[in-house]
């Protein structure tokens, strides 16, 4: 066998995990065997692009050729040995009639056999980061790969952290006509500015004056769904906690929306007048004692 692994893919030898992909997914799709019904040529060339892809895209089988490349040594010159001697080598422009997949095997070891059948393609894995309000209302997103494909991904509403969407056939092409594998995606989601999620729960961390925790209030409030309105009690406390029914995230599971919870944080400015000085001594006559109990 005289010709290249590279030169099968029209790729240079210093190309990327990525470039490598990327040929082989362009070749592979022009002679794939449904495209050609009937052409021995394009099935011929088919099976020397997956057989190439099969080795240059294993980093140990790629590092294994290279060095014997490097060294001068046709890593297939025991096919065409053979020939001499009964074998089947039938020449440089057809690889040999042994079979590429018992020739691919008796140099990298087993696998390339079942090549010759039907077989799915292998899957793909990579991540994709979306938003905390993408993963909260979900939505689609166009999103292009490294091997240059561009796909609408569409993202079901209440996913989490590390959810996984599988895209069906878009994976590696089929070997032999077989179908091809799958893209998983694993969902990577950002952290939101002020929303929190627990479970499918959200969680909001609410500014709130000093005088408004005293005598309560009604304040605009942001929830995934927009701006609603909200009523402090008086009194309330740093810490406290408001429910909001049905305003946190749909579960992917059973369609339920979880809550929101509203978390007071009593804020006092650093800087302040005479008469909020005046105003929070008055205050200070109330005999309550929040330190009431704390005696050791």
């Amino acid at each position: 066998m005289d010709k290249d692994l590279y030169e099968i893919l029209g790729i240079k030898k210093e190309a990327t995990e990525g470039e490598i992909r990327k040929a082989y997914l362009k070749l592979a799709k022009k002679y794939h065997p449904d495209v050609n019904p009937g052409d021995k040529v394009a099935e011929q060339k088919f099976k020397e692009i997956n057989l190439a892809y099969e080795v240059l895209k294993d980093e140990k089988k790629r590092a294994q050729y290279d060095q014997m490349r490097a060294m001068g040594a046709n890593p297939f010159a025991r096919a065409r040995a053979g020939a001499g001697a009964g074998g089947s080598y039938a020449g440089p422009e057809g690889f040999d009639q042994m079979g590429l997949g018992d020739l691919f095997e008796e140099i990298f070891g087993g696998g390339f056999k079942r090549s010759y059948y039907p077989s799915k393609g292998h899957d793909r894995e990579s991540n994709l980061q979306i938003s905390f309000m993408e993963a909260a209302k979900g939505g689609e997103r166009l999103v292009q790969f490294s091997d240059g494909r561009r796909l609408t991904v569409k993202i079901p509403v209440g996913v989490d952290d590390g959810s996984k969407i599988k895209l069906t056939g878009q994976g590696d092409t089929g070997m032999s006509g077989g179908p091809a594998g799958d893209l998983i995606l694993t969902l990577r989601v950002a952290e939101h500015p002020f929303f929190k999620r627990e479970g499918n729960n959200v969680v909001l961390k609410l500014p709130v004056t000093f005088a408004e925790a005293i005598i309560g209030s009604e304040v605009e409030v942001p929830t995934i769904d927009g701006m609603v309105h909200l009523k402090i009690p008086a009194g309330i406390s740093s810490g406290q906690r408001l429910k909001m029914s049905g305003k946190g995230i749909q579960s992917a599971k059973t369609n339920q929306r979880g809550d929101q919870f509203v978390e007071i944080l009593i804020k006092v400015p650093k800087e302040v007048s005479e008469d909020y000085k005046k105003a929070a001594a008055l205050v200070e006559k109330n005999p309550f004692n929040p330190r009431e109990g704390l005696i050791v």
